[in-house]
């Protein structure tokens, strides 16, 4: 547990500041780890497929099913530990939780290839890898909480989104070709998936020792320190029960911000799913039913030569989603900053629901208008990343449960990947292919409809306060935003 004044913050390289006890190494690894674990995510999905069909011999008509229990697997065990690695967070601290989830998933990434079975061998080095997976996504949002001022924390949350990106650039042009490389295909999965887990085991042993906060005997770096006259010591308080914990998550979903936080973050995940799993999907079938390409398993390794046609449509679309996405990541930051973060909260979902509508109307994905519409899905989708970040980590939340909040963020963002795959699925099957894109519309309508709530009933609080009506209403609202008192729980 970092317990610091959070009034008292130093600038990184004059870019962001950070609070009084956070090193330059502890940030410089925060934001790596921020890259790094969605590079494993990303492999790993990638390349799951080629490991079923060429090292387990699954059977092609059988794969998309089998990839897809996995997946739901994973979930739940996530549903229920990314709760208690955030609970523990708080007990143990960050950073021992973050190196662990590295090395978990190492060692799941390095066992997963050598499979000899589906069953239990590939199904338990899966579950590792969730066990590890699932830590990462929650210190992510508690180490962020614990090492942003209030001042910049958007930006922080921008640098994080745009890191995301990186990471996933990462796995796909460097890692992902890697077994291509040799003549035989097993040999080559085999040495890049021990080459991923290496980098992650390795990075993740790093990380015990580069998140250790610094010790608070003296000043920050005395070229940047910048004190405020309310500058405090944080007092010491008990740590917190398995219990207390739970409980925490779920009483700080009183306060309006953090719970369209919560809802923020079940929409962030849920975007996820539908641009890699449902927008190739519904390219795929589009070719299929024209006769565009000869009829292969979507999901099957193969899919690139079946119909190739259709998958490097597939890869430009989601290519210029997540492109999109990532340059506007630092956008958002700086928005989150300059502006009340519910509004901003509110323009990413405007942003979402217009362009998953408009996708849910298309009908022809080879359309020239669909660039456009991947470029708005891939901002709305890291506007609502960004700026949900930003909201649920504010100084509200008491220092002491930081980990607890970022465990029931991350509880919402699993809830969003399994509504999002299951229903997606069920409806892309049973209504239309484009029925997923539908269900993150409505997803978005409820986060547009809880942002006005949240904002109504702020600007009701602040109307009486503001005793200069010149005073510009967004200009009050941020100013309670930064005055906000820290939550009481009772825990």
């Amino acid at each position: 547990m970092y317990a610091t004044a959070d009034t008292r913050t130093w600038k990184f390289m004059k870019m962001v500041s950070l609070k009084e006890n956070v090193t330059s190494l502890n940030f410089i690894a925060f934001i790596f780890a921020a890259a790094l674990s969605i590079c494993m995510f990303v492999f790993l999905s990638s390349t799951q497929g080629f490991v079923l069909n060429q090292i387990l011999r699954v059977d092609l008509g059988t794969i998309g099913n089998i990839s897809g229990n996995l997946t739901l697997f994973d979930e739940c065990i996530a549903l229920v530990m990314v709760y208690v690695w955030g609970i523990l967070s708080d007990r143990w601290g960050r950073g021992g939780i973050y190196g662990v989830g590295f090395l978990l998933m190492g060692i799941g990434l390095v066992l997963y290839p050598f499979s000899k079975h589906l069953s239990p061998d590939l199904i338990i080095y899966r579950g590792i890898f969730s066990l590890g997976g699932s830590a990462t996504s929650s210190m992510l949002t508690a180490v962020l909480a614990d090492y942003s001022s209030e001042k910049d924390r958007g930006k922080v949350s921008g640098l994080v989104g745009l890191m995301s990106g990186i990471g996933a650039l990462l796995a796909v042009f460097f890692f992902l070709p890697m077994p291509a490389k040799y003549t035989d295909q097993v040999k080559g999965l085999k040495i890049a998936y021990s080459t991923v887990a290496g980098v992650s085991a390795l990075f993740g042993i790093f990380l015990i020792f580069a998140l250790r906060p610094k010790k608070m005997g003296g000043a920050g770096p005395s070229d940047h320190l910048i004190t405020t006259p309310t500058d405090h010591a944080v007092p010491t308080v008990e740590k917190v029960s398995m219990l207390g914990g739970l409980k925490a998550g779920f009483l700080a979903a009183k306060d309006g911000k953090v719970l369209l936080g919560y809802i923020g973050g079940f929409l962030a995940r849920g975007d996820t799913i539908i641009i890699t799993i449902y927008l190739p999907l519904w390219v795929y079938k589009y070719y299929v039913e024209n006769k565009l390409c000869d009829r292969a398993d979507p999901s099957s390794p193969t899919v690139k030569t079946d119909c190739h046609d259709a998958y490097i449509k597939a890869s430009i679309l989601s290519g210029v989603a997540q492109t999109a996405a990532m340059v506007s990541a630092p956008l958002f930051g700086w928005l989150g900053d300059r502006f009340y973060r519910p509004v901003v909260v509110l323009a990413a979902s405007i942003i979402g629901l217009v362009s998953y509508f408009w996708l849910f109307l298309c009908t022809d994905p080879t359309a020239k208008v669909l660039y456009v519409v991947a470029i708005l899905v891939g901002v709305g989708e890291m506007g609502i990343v960004v700026s949900s970040m930003s909201v649920v980590t504010s100084k509200a939340i008491p220092s002491h449960l930081r980990g607890s909040v970022s465990g029931a963020y991350a509880f919402c963002g699993t809830i969003g990947i399994m509504i999002a795959s299951k229903l997606g699925g069920y409806l892309f099957d049973a209504w239309t292919s484009t029925a997923p894109f539908f269900v993150m519309a409505v997803g978005n309508v409820i986060a547009v409809v809880a942002a006005v709530v949240v904002i109504v009933q702020d600007y009701a609080a602040v109307k009486h306060r503001v005793k200069d009506e010149a005073t510009p209403l967004l200009v009050a609202l941020k100013q309670a935003q930064l005055d906000q008192d820290e939550m009481q729980l009772g825990i």
